[in-house]
C-alpha cells in the first residue's frame, strides 16, 4: 500500500482506538450528574461504570476470530457503526437501566473494533515500520485512557447546548463518522490466510471466564465481597483451565482454535503480556489512588482531579515519541527497562515529596514526577506492542492483536481491585495515628469556642468515634452511620451548631492525613512493582546480539532463532 493511503488508514483506526480508550475512563468524571438526572441506584451506578469494560474485555478473543474469518475492514466499520450508534443512545437514554443495556453494547462493539485494529495495522506497514506505526497505536490508547476524565470534566462544565453529561457520548458522533470514512475507503480488507469454522466452544468458555473473573473485580468491594463472588472466581479458574485444554485440543484435530497456544512458545510475547498484565495493574491502581485521595481526601473537584493527569499525559506523549528513536539506538529491552524503571523512580519521587501532616498535595513539587512518570510509561507502552507481536506471522497475528487488549484489561482489573484492598486498608491503618493527633487540636481549638466547658469532652468523643468509624469502614468516602444530619433533640442541635466550625476543620484535617497517609504507601509499592516489572525485560535481552536498529523496527528473532516473515501488506478488495 502506498504511504499516503496507509497513513490516512492508520489515522481511521487510530480514532477509533481513541474512542474506545476515551470511555473506559470519560464516564467517571459524569458519574455525579447523571446519577442525579437519570435517578440512579448505588448498584446502577456501579453497573454504569463497570458494564463497558466487561463487556469489552469478555468478548475481544471472540472478535479476533470473527475478523479473520468475516473481514477485518468489514468487521472493523460495522463495529465503529455500532460503537457510534451506542453512543449516541446513552446519550439519549432516559432511565439508568437504558444506559446500563446501550454501554454494554457499547462496549462490545468497541471490542469489536479494538480487536482488529493491530492486525489491519500490521498489514498497513511492513515490519520495518512496525517500531514506529505501534508505537503511535499505544501512545494514543494511553493517552486517550489518561485525557478521560480531563475531557468529561471540560464537556460537563461546558454544558455544550444544555446536554450536561450527555455530551460525553454526542462527542463520539462527529468522531465516529469520521473514522467511519477514513476506515472504508482506505482500510485494506485483511482476512486470515485460511479462514476456519468459529469455535463456538471456545468463545462460550472464553468469555464465560472472562466474565467470572471481572465481575467480582469490579463489584467486589462494593459488595464487600460476598461467598457468591469467591465461587465465581473459583469457577472462572476451572473454565480457564478447560478452556486451555480445549484450545490445545481443537488445534491438535486441525481446527483454528480462538487462541494459539503456540504464540507462548515465544518467550517475546510470553513475556511481553506478562509485563503487559503487571504494568497495567500497576497503571490502574495509581490512577485509582491519585483520584480517590484527591477528591475524597482532599475535597478536590471532578474536574480539579482529572486536570491532575494532563502533566501525565504530557509526559506520556514525550515518551511515545521519544521511543522509536531510542529503540533503534538501544534496543527495545533496553527501552522497555528504563521506561518502566522511570515510572518506579516517579512514584517513589511523589511517595517522598507528600506529608500527611501538611494536609496538601503539594501540586508545584509533584509536576516533575508526573512528567517524568508519563515519559517512563510512554517509553515503555509504546514499543510493547511490537515487541509481543514481533514473532507473530500473518496466520497468528489476529489471535495475538485479539489477546493483547484481553490482557491489558485483564490487568487493569485486577490491579485495581488487589490496589483497591491494600489501599483502604492503609486508610484504616492510618487511623491509629491520624485521628488521636487531630482529637488532641480539636480539643485545643474548641478552648476558644463557644461551646460549653460541659460539653466539649461529649463534643471531641463524638468526632473521634465517627471519624474512626468511617474511616475503617469498607467505604471510608461515606459517613459512619448515625454521624451526619442534624440531630433532632434542639438541645443538642444548638451545641452541633456551636462546634460544627471546629468539627468541620478537624474531619478535613482527619480526612487529608489518613489519605495522603495511605497514598503515600502504596505508592512505594508501586513503586517497587514497576520497577520489579523490568526484570522480566532480562528474558528479552537473553541470548539477543542483534543490532539495536534491528530491535527498533520490530524485524525480531523468533524463539527458534530464526527471523520470521514479515507480515505483508494486504491489497485493498471488497469486504
Amino acid at each position: 500500500m502506498n504511504a499516503r493511503p496507509a497513513w490516512l488508514a492508520l489515522a481511521g483506526c487510530l480514532l477509533g482506538v481513541f474512542m474506545q480508550m476515551l470511555d473506559t475512563t470519560i464516564v467517571n468524571i459524569a458519574l455525579p450528574e447523571l446519577t442525579v438526572d437519570l435517578g440512579a441506584s448505588t448498584s446502577q451506578q456501579l453497573l454504569v461504570l463497570t458494564v463497558y469494560t466487561l463487556s469489552f474485555a469478555c468478548t475481544l478473543l471472540t472478535a479476533a476470530t470473527l475478523g479473520g474469518r468475516y473481514g477485518r475492514r468489514r468487521l472493523f466499520v460495522i463495529a465503529m457503526v455500532a460503537f457510534t450508534a451506542t453512543s449516541v443512545l446513552c446519550g439519549l437514554a432516559t432511565d439508568p437501566v437504558m444506559l446500563i443495556v446501550f454501554r454494554g453494547a457499547q462496549g462490545v462493539s468497541a471490542a469489536l473494533m479494538s480487536a482488529q485494529t493491530l492486525a489491519l495495522i500490521a498489514a498497513l506497514f511492513t515490519r520495518d515500520r512496525h517500531g514506529l506505526v505501534f508505537g503511535i497505536y499505544g501512545a494514543v490508547a494511553g493517552l486517550a485512557a489518561i485525557l478521560g476524565p480531563v475531557v468529561g470534566g471540560l464537556l460537563v462544565h461546558a454544558d455544550i447546548a444544555g446536554w450536561g453529561w450527555r455530551a460525553i457520548f454526542f462527542v463520539n458522533l462527529p468522531l465516529g463518522v469520521l473514522a467511519c470514512v477514513l476506515a472504508w475507503r482506505r482500510l485494506p480488507a485483511a482476512l486470515d490466510p485460511e479462514p476456519d469454522r468459529p469455535d463456538i466452544v471456545g468463545m462460550v468458555l472464553s468469555v464465560s471466564a472472562l466474565f467470572l473473573l471481572l465481575y467480582p473485580l469490579a463489584v467486589g468491594r462494593e459488595q464487600q465481597w460476598p461467598a457468591r463472588l469467591w465461587i465465581m472466581l473459583a469457577v472462572a479458574g476451572i473454565l480457564s483451565v478447560v478452556f486451555v485444554w480445549q484450545q490445545k485440543r481443537r488445534a491438535a484435530q486441525g481446527g483454528t482454535p480462538l487462541l494459539r497456544m503456540t504464540l507462548f512458545s515465544s518467550r517475546r510475547f510470553a513475556a511481553g503480556l506478562a509485563m503487559s498484565l503487571l504494568f497495567f495493574s500497576v497503571f490502574a491502581g495509581f490512577f485509582f489512588t491519585v483520584s480517590i485521595s484527591a477528591q475524597f481526601g482532599l475535597g478536590y473537584s471532578a474536574l480539579e482531579t482529572g486536570l491532575l493527569a494532563l502533566p501525565f499525559a504530557g509526559g506520556a506523549a514525550v515518551g511515545s515519541v521519544a521511543s522509536p528513536w531510542a529503540v533503534t539506538r538501544v534496543g527495545a529491552p533496553r527501552v522497555l527497562l528504563g521506561g518502566v524503571v522511570t515510572v518506579g523512580v516517579a512514584f517513589a519521587w511523589i511517595a517522598l515529596t507528600l506529608n500527611p501532616a501538611s494536609e496538601i498535595l503539594p501540586v508545584s513539587a509533584i509536576l516533575a514526577p508526573l512528567v517524568l512518570g508519563g515519559v517512563g510509561t510512554g517509553l515503555f507502552v509504546a514499543p510493547l506492542q511490537a515487541v509481543i507481536l514481533s514473532d507473530s506471522s500473518p496466520e497468528t497475528v489476529g489471535s495475538a492483536s485479539g489477546t493483547i487488549p484481553t490482557v491489558q484489561q485483564i490487568g487493569a482489573s485486577i490491579g485495581l481491585a488487589l490496589v483497591t484492598m491494600f489501599f483502604f486498608g492503609q486508610v484504616a491503618g492510618q487511623t491509629d495515628t491520624s485521628v488521636p493527633a487531630v482529637r488532641v487540636e480539636l480539643t485545643v481549638a474548641l478552648e476558644d469556642s463557644p461551646v460549653d466547658s460541659m460539653f466539649r469532652p461529649i463534643v471531641v468523643d463524638r468526632f473521634a468515634w465517627c471519624a474512626s468509624q468511617q474511616l475503617t469502614s469498607p467505604h471510608p468516602e461515606r459517613p459512619a452511620p448515625g454521624c451526619a444530619g442534624t440531630p433532632t433533640n434542639s438541645a443538642v442541635a444548638a451545641i452541633a451548631a456551636e462546634a460544627q466550625p471546629y468539627t468541620q476543620e478537624a474531619a478535613r484535617a482527619v480526612t487529608a492525613r489518613t489519605f495522603l497517609g495511605a497514598f503515600r504507601t502504596t505508592l512505594w509499592v508501586l513503586a517497587a512493582l514497576a520497577i520489579g516489572i523490568g526484570s522480566l525485560t532480562l528474558v528479552l535481552r537473553r541470548n539477543d546480539n542483534r543490532p539495536a536498529s534491528t530491535m527498533g523496527d520490530g524485524a525480531v528473532e523468533s524463539s527458534s532463532g530464526e527471523t520470521p516473515e514479515a507480515i505483508r501488506p494486504v491489497r485493498p478488495r471488497s469486504g
